[in-house]
């Protein structure tokens, strides 16, 4: 996450709007970057808390909570420790820039992680989708913390304003589908522990078979989400670079969807697991390799 979010901010944002214009500027960068890691750190935590009968079972030898490990005392004390100290950076932050209204996001991201370790990963499909939307945070809230100068570069930058919004777009769409994905391939993966403990995520309430079904159905989005990916190109005129980056992603993604179609044990889920991370992998590579500024660059070279 910090790697990403410094990476996008560094390709994309700053080419873009200039230091002058820019909010987070100096520390208050490293700080916002600091303060997502924390809100995740604190997700991390309070989802062993809570799932420390299920990982038992779906996750023997990943267990942090526990007898001979992390009690559970100190586990919630290094949970509130977390929280609270993400919120003052949050709160200098939002301080600095003169935006407070901004730190509602704070309590409402560590809120909606606490729930969804209590309460909707247990449910089918709702754990999913928090998970999705927060991993489409990750990029989307550089987005949103800059908004304001990022539109008025609609009008003084507009060639580079388009291409712009159309790449992050693109991405904040992926990281959305490509989680929903291998959220319900883990559930399908932990279907016995979750059972056990009276989860009714999508394996449990439905079937296997529906979770494949509705996964390779988010998974034929994303190949259609593709599509997003080669606007910009096409409207700079950097032809080869999308017709290699969207046809990668494209076989990529078409390789993991027929894995699943034809998975059938825990270790076949476990491998398109994995497979799914190395994809986001690939295709964060291949968004910080497309940014708009250099189009002009490529094109002369070429």
């Amino acid at each position: 996450m910090a790697i990403s979010q410094f990476l996008i901010y560094w390709v994309y944002i700053m080419p873009l709007m200039g230091d002058q214009d820019i909010l987070l500027v100096g520390s208050l960068w490293w700080l916002f970057i600091i303060d997502t890691v924390l809100i995740a750190a604190a997700g991390y935590v309070i989802n062993d808390v809570f799932d420390q009968r299920t990982d038992q079972l779906n996750k023997p030898k990943n267990v942090y909570i526990g007898p001979n490990q992390l009690s559970a005392k100190s586990a919630w004390v290094y949970y509130g420790s977390l929280v609270m100290f993400g919120f003052f950076i949050a709160l200098y932050i939002a301080y600095s820039i003169g935006k407070l209204h901004l730190l509602l996001i704070y309590p409402i991201a560590v809120g909606m992680l606490f729930l969804y370790s209590k309460s909707f990963k247990k449910l089918p499909l709702i754990g999913n989708f928090v998970v999705a939307i927060f991993c489409a945070f990750v990029p989307g809230i550089l987005l949103y913390a800059e908004w304001d100068m990022l539109f008025m570069s609609k009008f003084s930058y507009p060639s580079g304003y388009l291409p712009f919004m159309f790449v992050f777009t693109s991405y904040i769409i992926f990281a959305f589908l490509a989680t929903m994905v291998r959220e319900i391939i883990k559930d399908i993966e932990d279907v016995e522990g979750d059972q056990s403990a009276g989860y009714k995520t999508l394996p449990v309430f439905a079937s296997i078979r529906t979770s494949v079904n509705t996964s390779l159905g988010f998974g034929l989005l994303l190949l259609l989400s593709y599509g997003i990916w080669v606007l910009p190109f096409y409207l700079d005129g950097v032809y080869w670079f999308f017709a290699f980056s969207s046809i990668f992603m494209f076989l990529i993604t078409s390789f993991i969807l027929v894995k699943i179609y034809f998975a059938t044990e825990k270790d076949n889920f476990s491998q398109i697991s994995k497979w799914l991370k190395f994809l986001m992998i690939i295709a964060l590579i291949v968004f910080l390799c497309n940014p708009f500024l250099p189009y002009s660059i490529i094109r002369d070279i070429l």
